[in-house]
């Protein structure tokens, strides 16, 4: 379209948040069964709280619940242990 601006987003690098939370919703055609769709971020101000970033949206007869948990760390993939001396 002539006239019509793009808008970009500056090319700065991003600072890399370390996911605080899974967000998972109930699968409608998986009774039982939970899907990730997002994760959540402690908020970059200090502020209490946490930013939500959703990938994708349950569908069918979804009723709004959403759950936040930690993210899964595989068993000895965890934070290195202190040496003993």
């Amino acid at each position: 379209m002539p006239g019509a601006s793009i808008s970009r987003r500056s090319a700065q690098p991003q600072e890399k948040r370390e996911v605080k939370f899974v967000v998972r919703a109930p699968d409608s055609n998986n009774r039982g069964r939970w899907v990730t769709v997002g994760v959540a971020f402690e908020r970059k101000n200090g502020e209490e709280g946490f930013s939500v970033k959703l990938n994708s949206l349950p569908l069918g007869n979804w009723d709004g619940a959403l759950i936040l948990l930690p993210p899964f760390v595989p068993e000895g993939e965890g934070e290195p242990e202190e040496e003993q001396r």
